[in-house]
């Protein structure tokens, strides 16, 4: 009696389990601890090019020299801190005549004051308003305030130390050419940052997933920790969704964020320690779901799954799945 061999095209089982949360959360922080990496390191190589550029060098230079001329700074630190780590000005004597002085040429200048007069009257009052221990700082001499003899030359420098602190760098750092030129700065650096971080993430959480560990649309902290995202038909998420997936998340979840104190990171959180698949806000929001890929492959489609099948079938002739006539 002949014998046949028949296969039997049982559909071939796919069986996949939860992550755990420790391997979720530790590829979170793999991940951001990476991202955050990279996007230091891409900004200081761009930003000696962005620095010595012509443009922002004159800014920059204008902005020392408006420093500088205020007298108010040395190079880079405050007068207070220059007379207090100088050892020229190793008394309160020398330290004091030399803030007395540099006030007095920042507020005769008329590139910082429109109004000299009525900003001398005010320091003038403030003088004769100050004392220490009950003796007066300053005196009336005829039509001008002078340090009285009797005052301490520390309780003089204290005063001249305040006075530049309390008003002196408020009048630099609020004169409009200076404020302009800060707010320069400051917006190039921003923009700067925000281009490098944009360019960053989409390397991280776009183009990697797309490209290199497209096969559970993978980071590298979740292709580290074996976890893999999956769609509803336990299929490898599509290229469309996954770019969707990725624009909800940059677009909409992290400026939520940063607008509402991480409270959508927190509720995210919650629902995947409360859920039964562990799955966070965007898994429900595109209905897919994280799995543990350590012992199990995720398949692109039902293609796929039909090839492994047949070839699951051809290579054993023992199995329960085939039967003899």
């Amino acid at each position: 009696m002949d014998q046949t061999v028949e296969k039997v095209n049982k559909p071939i089982e796919v069986v996949y389990s939860k992550p755990k949360m420790s391997k979720r959360i530790m590829a979170y922080f793999i991940d951001i601890g990476l991202f955050v990496m990279s996007t230091l390191i891409l900004f200081s190589i761009f930003n000696v090019p962005v620095t010595h550029s012509t443009w922002y060098k004159s800014h920059s230079e204008e902005l020392t020299q408006l420093r500088n001329e205020s007298g108010l700074y040395v190079e880079d630190e405050t007068i207070i801190a220059y007379v207090e780590s100088n050892e020229e000005y190793d008394s309160y004597t020398k330290r004091k005549d030399e803030l007395s002085k540099r006030i007095n040429s920042f507020y005769y200048n008329e590139i910082y004051f429109s109004d000299i007069e009525t900003n001398l009257k005010k320091y003038s009052d403030r003088k004769l308003q100050a004392k220490s221990e009950n003796v007066n700082l300053f005196v009336k001499n005829e039509n001008e305030v002078v340090e009285n003899p009797g005052a301490s030359h520390e309780a003089l420098y204290n005063f001249y130390k305040s006075e530049i602190s309390n008003y002196s760098l408020g009048y630099l750092f609020n004169n409009p050419r200076y404020t302009s030129l800060v707010k320069f700065t400051f917006h190039v650096t921003v923009v700067e940052f925000v281009v490098l971080i944009t360019i960053t993430h989409i390397i991280f959480f776009l183009v990697l997933p797309l490209t290199c560990f497209k096969r559970g649309r993978q980071t590298l902290g979740t292709k580290l920790e074996n976890v893999g995202l999956i769609s509803y038909h336990a299929d490898n998420i599509s290229t469309g969704m996954f770019i969707l997936r990725y624009l909800f998340n940059f677009v909409v979840f992290v400026p939520l964020n940063f607008a509402c104190f991480l409270i959508p990171s927190l509720i995210s959180v919650t629902i995947m320690y409360a859920g039964k698949t562990n799955s966070s806000l965007t898994n429900y929001v595109f209905n897919d779901y994280a799995v543990d890929v350590t012992n199990q492959k995720i398949y692109f489609n039902s293609l796929e799954r039909e090839e492994a099948q047949i070839k699951l079938q051809d290579m054993s002739i023992e199995n329960k799945d085939l039967r003899l006539k």
